[in-house]
C-alpha cells in the first residue's frame, strides 16, 4: 500500500478529514481509543486488534504532521503486543514520565498491588487520564524558529510590551483624571448641598422670623384690643364687665389704656393716655369699683396728663364714699402719703361740696397759705361765675356761704374788708360781708 493511500486510510480510522490541525487529531484519537480499549469490550474478541489499529493511525497522521507527539504506546504489562512504533523526541519522554507518574501514583494506592489482567478497570483509568494528558499537549508545529525570527519575535515582544505599557500608563493617566474630575464633582455637589441646606436654614428662621413677628403682633394687638376694649366699658360705667376682663382675660388694672409700644394698634387715641381704670372709676364715684381694682393690680399713685391721682380726682368731683375710704385706708397725718394727699384744698373748692372741703380742711390737708389761695379763688369773679354754674338759686348761695365760714374757721382770721358781693335769693338779699365778728374761729358745718 502506498503512503497516501496508508495515510488516507488512518484519517478514514480516526473519522477525519485530511488537512484538520493537530488538535483536532489528539481529540479524535482520544475518543476512539477510548471506545475501542480492550477493557471497555471485554466481550469482544478483536477489540485489542482495533484499540492497535487505532494507535497505529494516530502514529501514522502524527508523522505526516511531522511533530513531536507519539503515538499511543502498547503496554506489554497490560496484555498488548509491544511492536509499536517509538520517537525519541523530549515530547515523548514527557508523555511517557507522565505516564509512568499516574502508574505509579495508582500503585501506591493499591499499597503496592502490581497491575495484572485482574485491573484492567484501573489499567483502562490511567489510560484514559494519560490520553487526557496528550491531548491537551499544544502542538509543535512549524520548521524550527532561525536567529532572524528569534530577533523579530523579541522585537515584536518588546514593542507589544512598550506599547502595553504606555497603554497602561495612558489608561491610568485616564482614570486619575476621571477621579480627581469625580472627587471636583463630588465636592461641588456637596458645597452645593452645604450652599441649599444653608440657605433652607436661613429661609426656614427668616420664616420662624417672621411668623415669631406676626404672631408677638398679633398678641400685641390683641393686647391693646381688649385693653382698649375695657376702658370704653369703664367709661360706660359697665363695671362687670371691667372686672371680667381683668380677672379672666388678664387686662392688666395698672397703666393708662394705651400701652408703650402698641401705640399702632389703638384705633381711637384717648383724650388722656394716662388716665387709669382707676381714674375712671374715682370719676364715675363707683367705690367699690375702685376697691376692687386696688385689690387687683391697680397702683394709687398713677397720675394722669393733669398730674392727678385718683383720690384727687374724687376730691375734684365730690364723691365723700371713695374720699372716706382713702381717709380709712391711707392715713392722711402718714408720711408716707403726703404727696398722695398734695393740693388737696385746691380740687376739692373746685367740686363746690362743702362738705368735701371740710374734710379736707379737718384732716389738716390744707395750709394757711392753700386757705388763701382758696379765699382769694373763691371770692374772685371766676370763683364766683364756677359755684353759679355749678349750683343755681339759694341752695348755691348756702354752699357758697359755707365755704366761706369754713375757710375763715379753719384759717383762723378775719379777712379784710372785700368788696360786697350782693346775691338775690326769691325772697330777700342776702350779703355776704366777710366781718366774721371778729377773730377766731367760726361755726363748720356737721
Amino acid at each position: 500500500m502506498s503512503r497516501a493511500q496508508t495515510l488516507a486510510n488512518a484519517y478514514a480510522i480516526l473519522g477525519l478529514e485530511e488537512g484538520v490541525s493537530l488538535q483536532v487529531v489528539k481529540i479524535s484519537y482520544k475518543q476512539a481509543a477510548l471506545r475501542a480499549h480492550p477493557d471497555k469490550n471485554p466481550g469482544n474478541p478483536d477489540a485489542t486488534a482495533e484499540f492497535q489499529r487505532v494507535g497505529e493511525a494516530y502514529s501514522t497522521i502524527l508523522k505526516h504532521l511531522n511533530t513531536s507527539a507519539r503515538a499511543p504506546r502498547r503496554f506489554s504489562g497490560f496484555g498488548y503486543s509491544d511492536d509499536e512504533d517509538c520517537h525519541d523526541d523530549s515530547e515523548d519522554d514527557y508523555a511517557e514520565e507522565d505516564l509512568m507518574f499516574f502508574m505509579f501514583m495508582f500503585d501506591r494506592e493499591l499499597n503496592g498491588r502490581t497491575f495484572s489482567a485482574r485491573g484492567l478497570s484501573l489499567r483502562y483509568l490511567i489510560f484514559a487520564l494519560a490520553l487526557s494528558l496528550l491531548a491537551s499537549r499544544p502542538p509543535n508545529e512549524g520548521p524550527p524558529e532561525t536567529s532572524e525570527d528569534r530577533a523579530e519575535r523579541i522585537r515584536r515582544a518588546r514593542e507589544e510590551q512598550e506599547a502595553a505599557e504606555a497603554r497602561r500608563k495612558q489608561e491610568a493617566s485616564v482614570r486619575k483624571e476621571q477621579r480627581e474630575r469625580a472627587r471636583q464633582q463630588e465636592r461641588a455637589e456637596a458645597e452645593e448641598r452645604q450652599k441649599a441646606k444653608k440657605g433652607e436654614k436661613k429661609a426656614k428662621a427668616k420664616v420662624q422670623r417672621q411668623q415669631a413677628q406676626d404672631s408677638a403682633r398679633a398678641r400685641r394687638e390683641k393686647i391693646q384690643t381688649n385693653r382698649s376694649a375695657v376702658f370704653r366699658a369703664a367709661r360706660q360705667g359697665d363695671a362687670a364687665q371691667v372686672k371680667k376682663a381683668v380677672w379672666e382675660d388678664n387686662v392688666d388694672a395698672a397703666g393708662g389704656e394705651v400701652k408703650t409700644g402698641y401705640e399702632e394698634f389703638v384705633k381711637i387715641m384717648p383724650k388722656d393716655p394716662q388716665e387709669t381704670l382707676l381714674h375712671i372709676a374715682a370719676r364715675h364715684g363707683d367705690s367699690d369699683l375702685v376697691q376692687w381694682l386696688e385689690e387687683h393690680g391697680a397702683e394709687i399713685e398713677e397720675r394722669d396728663n393733669e398730674n392727678r391721682t385718683a383720690f384727687q380726682v374724687a376730691v375734684q368731683n365730690g364723691h365723700l364714699k371713695i374720699i372716706t375710704r382713702y381717709f380709712e385706708n391711707y392715713p392722711p397725718k402718714d408720711l408716707d402719703h403726703s404727696q398722695f394727699y398734695a393740693n388737696a384744698l385746691s380740687l376739692a373748692l373746685q367740686s363746690h361740696e362743702p362738705q368735701v372741703i371740710w374734710m379736707i380742711l379737718e384732716n389738716g390737708l390744707a395750709t394757711s397759705k392753700d386757705i388763701n389761695d382758696g379765699w382769694s379763688w373763691i371770692t374772685s369773679a371766676e370763683g364766683n361765675q364756677s359755684i353759679k354754674r355749678y349750683s343755681k338759686g339759694v341752695a348755691g348761695n348756702e354752699k357758697f356761704d359755707d365755704i366761706l365760714k369754713l375757710l375763715m374757721r379753719y384759717g383762723g382770721f378775719t379777712p379784710p374788708p372785700t368788696p360786697e358781693l350782693k346775691r338775690k335769693s326769691a325772697s330777700h338779699t342776702v350779703v355776704v360781708d366777710a366781718v366774721g365778728q371778729g377773730r377766731g374761729r367760726g361755726r363748720g358745718r356737721d
